[in-house]
Formats: structure tokens, sequence, C-alpha cells
């Protein structure tokens, strides 16, 4: 044998894959990060409201100029994703993430909040779009599960943590660090990204014009579907207002699905692997919204509970997600996606269930508890569903598939809401029993046994680079 035999030929052995934690880390930082200003932003609004002079009606675009665009560009920013490097992709978005931040901090007018706060969603949007692709290159299959429950674990920690440390800065230190203080954040996951992500042959390149037609489209079919079902929840007057803006939610999709980049989306969610897994985390983030929305009304108004005491018991949901996410993710990868998934919704159906009694004779630990069930169903279904879908989806979609499962979250959420509040005005029942809109989340959470039941068993191989698009279509070109 040849001296350049033994070095090159088949006695070499291939480098071993190895997983790259600190890029876990980084996503779940940036997941964290995201999670916090999102929930923080409400217990600063009547600061906010008192720095600018404002009224509450105006005050409502500081959450809203973050919620819309988020919505509108998640897709579009996938899209990018799918044909950019995955390490430089990541840590723009973080380090814009973080330079927004500062211009939040310093704005000196609410107009020019606002249109800080636009370009934050515009990263924040290109975070989310990001974390589930960067994580399944940053890790092996057979660890998948593991390094999704992190990231799954993360977003309702920070939830969690938001509103509660946002009050805690404000009052000491002003409401200025409530968004200051995602700077350092952003510069660790950034570092660890850039350090720990691996790289590719792509570049960046500039956005392409045509995506921000995409990104109007969007924008109206989410902006006129949530305030549509909250025009249906006042009734009379509101009935008619709620059709119009359904019907233009529908015209809104429908020119967005003819169009050249809503093809991969559809690629993926014509893939039954696919397909029934969002919808199993659809409908499961339909009922978080459904108890988010409706029991601190049962907790103060029901039960009569104060205000601190209904935030520390909310806290319960957020907490059996952020424990029951790893544990997940971890039995996922010993025992598969599917049987942890079931697991998750069946404990969700119970805990949706157990709500439905709920009233005045009840107390705060009887509402805990059953708030721990649904979130620890949620999180094993978390973690099992994005394990299930990123390991179902052609490497070149992995963005895209981010970006489609981080909308189906938020679409989720903000539908739990409307369809709870619709039921409760038709029902026209008192306050304080809140059956007939909790069953709007025993629905939601039936609904989701049923599509994860009806999930594949198996993730499917990861197709090659003939089974999905070309790489110039995948990359938008």
């Amino acid at each position: 044998m040849t001296a350049s035999a033994a070095v090159n030929g088949p006695t070499a052995a291939a480098p071993e894959p190895r997983d790259r934690w600190g890029a876990v880390v980084a996503c779940g930082l940036a997941v964290f990060i995201t999670a916090v200003d999102l929930n923080v932003v409400g217990v600063a609004l009547p600061t906010l409201g008192r720095q600018f002079d404002a009224s509450p009606s105006a005050m409502q675009w500081v959450i809203l100029a973050y919620a819309l665009p988020m919505v509108a560009f998640i897709l579009p920013a996938g899209r990018w994703g799918d044909g950019v490097d995955k390490r430089k992709a990541f840590v723009l978005a973080v380090a814009g993430f973080g330079l927004a931040s500062i211009l939040v901090a310093t704005s000196r007018s609410l107009e020019m909040m606002v249109a800080a706060r636009v370009v934050q969603a515009l990263f924040g949007a290109l975070i989310s779009a990001l974390v589930l692709a960067t994580i399944a290159i940053s890790v092996r299959p057979a660890t998948m599960g593991r390094a999704m429950g992190v990231a799954a674990s993360l977003g309702p920690l920070g939830g969690a943590i938001g509103p509660a440390g946002g009050g805690l800065l404000i009052d000491w230190a002003g409401w200025q660090w409530v968004f200051l203080i995602n700077v350092p954040v952003c510069l660790v996951a950034g570092w660890l990204a850039w350090t720990a992500v691996p790289a590719s042959d792509a570049r960046l390149r500039p956005p392409r014009a045509r995506w921000l037609v995409d990104a109007a489209l969007l924008g109206i079919a989410g902006a006129a579907l949530v305030l549509g079902l909250q025009e249906f929840g006042r009734l009379g007057a509101g009935l008619a207002v709620g059709a119009v803006l359904l019907v233009a939610s529908v015209v809104a999709g429908a020119l967005w699905l003819r169009r050249r980049d809503a093809r991969p989306v559809v690629q993926l969610l014509r893939n039954r692997m696919v397909n029934r897994w969002m919808l199993g985390l659809f409908f499961a983030a339909t009922l978080n919204g459904v108890l988010t929305f409706l029991t601190p009304f049962l907790l103060t108004r029901g039960i009569g509970a104060s205000t601190s005491v209904t935030g520390f018991t909310i806290l319960a949901l957020s907490a059996g997600m952020v424990v029951f996410a790893p544990l997940g993710g971890t039995l996922t990868d010993r025992w598969g996606a599917h049987p942890m998934a079931v697991l998750g919704a069946l404990l969700l159906l119970a805990g949706a269930v157990l709500m439905l009694p709920a009233g005045p004779t009840w107390g705060v630990g009887d509402v805990a508890w059953r708030l721990a069930l649904v979130g620890a169903g949620t999180g094993l279904i978390a973690s099992s569903t994005q394990t299930a879908v990123m390991t179902s989806t052609p490497p070149q979609l992995g963005a895209t598939a981010g970006a489609l499962s981080a909308l189906v979250l938020n679409l989720g959420f903000a539908v739990g809401p409307a369809a709870s509040a619709l039921a409760w005005q038709l029902v026209d029942t008192d306050i304080a029993r809140t059956t007939p809109a909790y069953a709007v989340g025993a629905v939601a959470a039936v609904l989701t046994v049923l599509a994860l039941l009806a999930a594949p068993r198996r993730s499917a191989s990861v197709p090659g680079p003939g089974a999905g698009p070309s790489a110039p279509e995948a990359a938008g070109a």
C-alpha cells in the first residue's frame, strides 16, 4: 500500500459527527430573550404611557408593532434562511435584535419606539425561523430530542420570568432596562453561535424584493383572522365586521398560496408526517391560549384571588412546560416522538377536561395543579413534535419548517383567546362560571389527541437533494 493510500484510502476513518451543545445553548438563549421581550412589554405599558403622555389605545401599538410584523415576516424569513449560511444568519439575527433593543430603549417618542419595535420584530422573526434549523444542523439525530427539549423549555421560562423580572427592573433601574437587558444575552448567544454552529459555503445575501409582497399578504391574513375572531366575540354589529375580516383573511391567504415562495410551504404541509404534527402543535397552542386568557378571570372574579396570587398561580402552566419539555426530549431520543407526543396529548386532554367544572367553590390549588398538568403535556408535545418535524424535513427546507412551526404556535395562541371569548359571549354566562369557554379548550385538546394519534409512528427518512426542490428553488432564487 502506498503512503498516499495509507492516508487517503479506505483505512482512513471519517471524522465522527459530534453534538455542538454550544449552538443549542445559543438557540435556547435566543428563544428565551425573545419570549422575555414579548411578555415583558405589557408590564411596561403604564410607565411608557406616562413617559410619552399617550393614551392606552395608542400604547397598544407598542405590542402590535412587534406582533403583527412577526406574523408577516416569519415565513419570508424562513425562505431567506434556507438559502444562506445558518451560522452567519443566526449571528446577524441576534445582533440585529440586540441593536433594535437599544433603539427601543433610547426612543424619545412613541413614534420612534413603534418604528424600533418593528425593526426588533423583523430580527425576532428571523430568530424564530432559524432556531430549529440551526439546532438540526448542530446535533446528531440521536440527540435531536434533547436539543429540542432545551429550546422548548426556555421559551416558557422566558414568558414566566418576563413580567415579574420586568416589574423589578422598572422599579429599580427604569423602563429602559426592560429592553437593554436583551443586549448582553444577545452578545453571549451570538458568540456561542459563531464558535459552535457549523459553517457552510453559502453566503449571506439580500432578501428578495418579492418577499415584501409575501409579507404584506401574510400580515393581512394573520391580522384579519385574529381581529375577525375578536369581532365575532362582540356579537351584534361585530358579527358583520368579523365576517368581512375573515373573508379578507381567506382571500389574502389564497393569494399568497398562489405565489412562488408558498410552494415549499405547501410541499411541507402535503407531507403527512409534517402536517399531522403541525396540527397537533396548533391545537395544543390553542388550548394554552384559552387557559392563559380565561384563568385570570376565574381566579380574580370567580375565586376572589388577589392579582399577585393570580400571577403566581398561572405560572404553574409555564412550570409544567419548563420541567417536562427537556424530559420529553430525552425520552423522545430513547422511545421515539410518537409515544411521547400521544402521552403529552393525553395529559393535555386530562387537564382540559378537569378544568370544565371550574367555579367559585374552587381554591387556588385546584386551578394550579390542573394548569401544571396541561403544561406538562404541552412540554412533551413541543419537544417531540419539533423533533419529528425537523427529522422529516429536507435539509434545504429546515428554516422554512422552523418558521412554519413558529407561525403555527403564534396563531394557536392568538386563536384560543378569541374563540373562548366568543363562546363566553354566546352563552352569556356569569363571569365566575367559565365552563362554556373552557369547553373550547377541551375541544382543542381532543383535536390535539386525534391529530397526534394520526401522525405516522416513525419519522420519514430525510429526502436527498433530488426529493425536494432544486437548490436554487429551495434558496428562493
